[in-house]
């Protein structure tokens, strides 16, 4: 185990809390104004559990206590937002207009993190420590403090994949207190991939999709082709009549057969491309453009159509002549 820390809430886990930012010597924010930010309660090493280095000042640490003045650690959208010009470290702020409301000392600054949206950037967030509290006289607000001291998550980072980690976080647990439950023990991995369950869905129906029209497209361009070879039966006869050889018909197929799928490609690539434009607003961290999978539907289609000519020009190669000058 490297590192564990109690919180409020984790990353992408469906759950946040957000205040407005009061600054010193400035009014209340208003209802129109946008001066809301993320807020956690996080014991010392949960930033390190979930990988969020400081980059400036210092983390959460256990001197941080009740009896110490207020701090707090804000990330980069932080400051890019409340001080956008101005050196963080050691400015104060608060949030809430309270009666005997404390103004929190920002001690830190650490890297962003996604805790609501994935698909949008990381919004303005500040930490605060578990065991400091807000002394407010105002019963909601007091009531809003008491919640935000509820331990909802236990972040941890270790190295490798211990075996029955489960049990053992449950059995360590029990040992500090048997009426502690443990609702779910699952990786940080898991718990992100469960906020893309939609695209999931959408991804999995157009790669069905996709697989079928593109066996739709061969089995077609198969039986297209193959149609086309064999009413040219008697045309092949006249041709090895002549002197032709089979080797010359094969190619003399094939050709007009790879030269129908290259019109297709030539108009089916760009609509695909326009196409994967508009896929790519619909799915997260989708290219509009895929080499790999543009590459296996074309492969595919070249040997529907390679098969779809070569298989009856063979059969019409071996035919004799005269059978099939007498063709229909």
């Amino acid at each position: 185990m490297e590192s564990a820390g109690l919180s409020l809430y984790s990353p992408l886990d469906g759950n946040v809390w957000s205040f407005d930012v009061i600054l010193p010597g400035k009014p209340a924010p208003g209802p129109h104004e946008d001066d809301v930010s993320l807020m956690n309660r996080v014991s010392p090493h949960f930033l390190d559990a979930v990988g969020q280095q400081v980059v400036r000042g210092r983390g959460l640490t256990e001197g941080d206590t009740e009896s110490s003045r207020p701090v707090a650690v804000v990330n980069r959208a932080f400051v890019k937002k409340f001080f956008p010009k101005e050196d963080p470290i050691g400015r104060h702020f608060a949030d809430t207009d309270q009666e005997g409301r404390a103004f929190s000392e920002i001690v830190g600054v650490v890297a962003d993190a996604k805790y609501t949206n994935p698909r949008e950037a990381a919004q303005p967030m500040y930490f605060r420590p578990l065991s400091q509290w807000q002394r407010v006289k105002d019963p909601v607000a007091v009531a809003v403090e008491t919640q935000a001291h509820y331990i909802t998550s236990m972040g941890m980072h270790f190295h490798g994949q211990p075996q029955s980690l489960e049990a053992e976080v449950r059995r360590a647990l029990g040992r500090v207190d048997p009426n502690l439950t443990v609702v779910d023990l699952r990786s940080l991995e898991y718990q992100v991939a469960g906020n893309f369950s939609q695209e999931h869905l959408i991804a999995l129906l157009t790669s069905l999709f996709g697989v079928l029209s593109l066996v739709l497209a061969s089995v077609g361009l198969y039986g297209i082709t193959s149609y086309q070879v064999n009413q040219r039966t008697k045309e092949i006869g006249l041709r090895m009549a002549l002197g032709a050889s089979r080797r010359g018909v094969l190619l003399l197929v094939l050709r007009g057969a790879l030269m129908q799928v290259g019109l297709g490609l030539g108009v089916g690539i760009p609509v695909a491309l326009l196409g994967g434009g508009l896929m790519a607003d619909q799915l997260y961290v989708v290219k509009s453009y895929d080499p790999l999978s543009l590459g296996v539907a074309v492969v595919a289609l070249l040997t529907a159509a390679i098969l779809a000519g070569y298989i009856p020009a063979r059969r019409a190669g071996r035919t004799e002549a005269t059978r099939a000058l007498r063709f229909e």
